[in-house]
């Protein structure tokens, strides 16, 4: 009888340190997942900024862990972009194209981890870290904020504060998403923040236009300054949330058992970043920071990482086994040595649900990008055409050639492009055509074409039939029929997108075999 109790309690204490379920031990790490709305790569100093004390919070979460000098998310827009963090899937497999709640037909990142025991939870931007609206499925605590709170560090610190007193209830391991809203437009004293309130929480440093530089793919303007300075002091702002989110959790019980990743969701919300495929919408700063387990100030300079690899390697830094059904690979810096050569990016629609098309193959110098909807007929579409620097660039269109050049570019861009971002990072000087390249264009769109086929991308029929015009024009009509009905009929994220009111439609987008 006794033989048999103290067997028991060998076999339950075997089966308690086998499994991650119930109290966490102090041994499984937690995960922290911090993005900036909207923040180009290079707005962060650790990445070369040179704007004096704007981001030291991001800075000294890069120097005390691991920054990825070529960080990439697959998309230029806000839901598609976080939902590949979730999935590590590509939006056209997930069916996270647009702004609208899918059916899941894989179990996402939240889901797996549930399973595994642990705590999960998302603080803002629920809707957009979540495929489908029941997200219970995915968190076991969402928290948002009331009115302006969300560009507030300070309410960023009570969420956190709130969600770890949900954790030690809960006696698990964590993983919490904190989606910090700057600096989405908009920015900081621009007249709708203003009006909206946002204004009231200021920046802890406020920037002028002697502090800051107008980036090479925007024109130099007096007003498009003006529209980087409001930009500039919203990253400030943003880092002083990023700053109270770290403070919190270095206060806690869980500092030293937590990773933290931090990226934002893709470029500056301004022409030739945010909704392009150009490498200043798809590449962020990417951060990670692993208490004993990554050397302080380490640098890597030779890996492509992406958002799509995010999934695997939370799973992989766990020891948990990674879906087979994962597009991507895991970069933990404890298991990983083999590189990417290619991070593939794509921008499908924007907000309001109109479909502009477009594919990329990104290598660490050369970047190759197809658009299917650049026949001519069809002018791009993004919130971009309601801010400053797009409705500066469209009236310097009216008198200056090279102004009017540039902005028809933006309108109507070309089938295909193809940029040396070694030496044009701002996408200026298209290279398609020039013989010398004719071998890295070969190269890239075999690449992408492989990859289209490989995760049955709806694009690829385009892709085939580039040079015919009349072919694309006709695809794009049925794309934007397609679109408008999925407008019309499924439920979306937003209250209203191009066709009106969403707030009727309840059906769930499913992925077409």
């Amino acid at each position: 009888m006794i033989r048999n109790i103290f067997l028991l309690i060998a076999l339950f204490s075997l089966v308690s340190c086998k499994s991650v379920n119930g109290q966490n031990k102090g041994n499984t790490p937690n995960i922290l997942l911090i993005t900036l709305d909207d923040m180009n790569w290079d707005s962060a100093g650790i990445y070369g900024n040179t704007i004096p004390d704007l981001t030291p919070n991001i800075d000294r979460l890069g120097n005390e862990g691991l920054v990825f000098e070529n960080g990439y998310v697959q998309v230029s827009n806000c839901s598609p972009s976080r939902s590949v963090i979730q999935t590590s899937l590509y939006p056209h497999q997930s069916g996270m194209r647009g702004f609208y709640y899918v059916q899941p037909e894989h179990k996402t990142l939240p889901e797996i981890l549930k399973e595994q025991g642990f705590y999960t939870g998302v603080i803002n931007k629920a809707p957009d870290s979540s495929l489908s609206p029941d997200f219970d499925l995915f968190w076991n605590t969402t928290l948002g904020f009331k009115g302006i709170e969300k560009r507030s560090a300070e309410a960023y610190s009570k969420l956190v504060t709130k969600f770890f007193s949900n954790v030690k209830n809960s006696n698990k391991p964590f993983y919490c998403v904190v989606n910090v809203a700057d600096p989405h437009k908009p920015f900081f004293n621009d007249m709708a923040s203003r009006k909206k309130g946002f204004d009231k929480f200021k920046p802890s440093k406020i920037y002028t236009k002697d502090d800051v530089e107008i980036p090479g793919f925007l024109p130099k303007n007096p007003r498009i300054k003006q529209e980087m300075v409001n930009y500039y002091n919203s990253v400030k702002r943003g880092d002083d949330c990023v700053g109270a989110i770290l403070k919190t959790l270095d206060s806690s019980s869980f500092s030293g058992n937590t990773i933290v990743i931090l990226l934002s969701d893709h470029g500056m919300p301004l022409p030739y970043a945010k909704s392009t495929t150009y490498q200043n919408g798809l590449r962020v700063p990417f951060i990670v920071r692993w208490p004993n387990s990554i050397n302080p100030n380490t640098r890597n300079t030779k890996d492509l990482v992406s958002a799509i690899d995010i999934a695997p390697t939370i799973l992989d830094m766990l020891n948990i086994d990674i879906p087979s059904h994962f597009e991507g690979t895991s970069f933990n810096p404890k298991t990983v040595n083999k590189s990417n050569k290619y991070v593939f990016g794509q921008f499908d629609e924007n907000a309001g649900g109109i479909p502009r098309p477009s594919r990329t193959v990104i290598t660490k110098k050369y970047g190759y990008v197809f658009n299917a909807w650049a026949t001519g007929k069809y002018e791009f579409k993004s919130a971009s055409a309601s801010h400053t620097s797009f409705k500066t660039m469209k009236k310097l269109a009216e008198t200056d050639l090279e102004a009017e050049k540039r902005f028809n570019h933006w309108l109507y861009r070309e089938s295909e492009e193809l940029y040396d971002y070694e030496k044009d990072p701002n996408a200026l000087n298209n290279l398609i055509d020039d013989p010398n390249y004719k071998e890295i264009v070969r190269e890239l769109r075999t690449a992408l074409e492989n990859h289209m086929k490989a995760t049955t991308d709806y694009v690829l029929g385009a892709f085939e039939n580039k040079g015919n015009t009349q072919f694309l024009n006709n695809w794009m009509k049925n794309q934007i029929k397609e679109a408008n009905h999925r407008n019309e009929t499924i439920k979306w994220k937003r209250p209203s997108n191009i066709s009106g009111p969403t707030k009727g439609n309840i059906k769930l987008y499913q992925v077409k075999d």
